[in-house]
């Protein structure tokens, strides 16, 4: 009898060795592309960091003669210099602003998109809509929406018929000045500390074109809200806010990690956006870290900065990846 089950167990684990080979068989062409266009590409980046070079005289691993080695001089005169700390402050902003106001803007339309009882699908398209511009049209079209003569600028041409047009408004540490949307639109004194609005103006069209993505996630995450703790709620008086707060929004825990983080990785590496509205004007005032990268690299070519540019890149993915991986840790084991 037992050596009956020992044969037994030995078939099963047979079996299951053969499973996992197979199953590895069929995953190693997707780990083959992911080295050869991932993990390569990132070891690249890393090494052309530690050498002094331009895209005129690009650092090439297979030409050893021609490298010029600067070691962490790259990243110590990254990290020393203030035009790094501006953008890294502006693209702070966009860290904190634009996954917020793209997971509340985006939940609350999914909420009302559900409760609709009629041409929920029409909203839904009209919402949706904008993620098929690319973002540097949607910057063009924000920038005639923001232009500063009433006669060809939306906002103020309704700021003219209202009688507002150049008013300046201060609440308490924000100043506002209306009409100057993209040059000088206000500030917000924190302490010593003084943010720029120019920043939120261009988050704000980021947001009309990104939203979308976040209503067609949780709209696919209030198709799994169990309809028994629905239905349980109601039974027990709960009023509608109630049931969100209690049923609806633990349910969509998955889901808001989703557009949080994606939401996060879209705000790091901001550059078109940016690029076509403003430029990273005025002065540096929303100059973020992808905008000042590329200056770096490719604005003028025989500039020996690009080395400086790959180190910007790699601490923006290490920033990335030590602030995603506890959050998505954390928030997956809650699941």
């Amino acid at each position: 009898m037992m050596p009956s089950r020992a044969r037994t167990a030995s078939a099963q684990l047979r079996g299951r060795g053969s499973e996992s080979r197979l199953a590895y068989a069929f995953l190693a062409p997707l780990l083959a592309i992911f080295a050869g266009f991932y993990l390569w590409p990132a070891l690249a980046t890393f090494l052309s960091s530690l050498f002094t070079w331009g895209m005129l005289n690009p650092w090439r691993i297979e030409q050893p003669d021609g490298w010029v080695f600067a070691g962490a001089s790259n990243y110590t005169t990254t990290l020393t210099s203030a035009d790094f700390w501006n953008a890294a402050l502006n693209t702070v902003v966009w860290l904190f602003i634009f996954p917020f106001l793209v997971v509340t803007i985006a939940l609350a339309l999914s909420l009302l998109i559900w409760e609709a009882k009629r041409a929920t699908g029409l909203f839904r398209s009209a919402i949706i809509l904008p993620m098929t511009i690319s973002l540097a049209a949607v910057g063009v079209i924000w920038g005639f929406i923001y232009n500063p003569d009433p006669d060809k600028g939306l906002l103020n041409a309704g700021l003219r018929l209202v009688g507002l047009e150049d008013a300046d408004l201060t609440v308490g540490p924000l100043e506002v000045h209306l009409g100057r949307w993209l040059s000088n639109p206000g500030v917000l004194h924190i302490g010593d500390l003084d943010i720029r609005l120019t920043n939120i103006m261009i988050i704000i069209p980021a947001v009309w074109a990104f939203v979308g993505f976040g209503v067609i996630t949780f709209t696919a995450g209030l198709t799994s809200v169990p309809a028994e703790l629905l239905e349980a709620a109601k039974v027990d008086g709960a009023s509608g806010w109630q049931t969100i707060r209690h049923v609806t929004l633990p349910s969509l825990r998955p889901s808001i990690v989703v557009v949080t983080v994606i939401s996060v990785i879209f705000a790091l590496r901001t550059f078109d956006i940016v690029f076509v509205t403003t430029g990273g004007g005025p002065a540096q005032d929303t100059r973020v870290l992808g905008l000042l990268l590329w200056q770096q690299a490719f604005q003028f070519l025989d500039s020996p900065k690009a080395g400086q540019a790959a180190a910007i890149a790699i601490i923006m993915s290490l920033v990335l990846i030590a602030g995603a991986m506890p959050f998505l840790r954390k928030n997956g084991a809650s699941s």
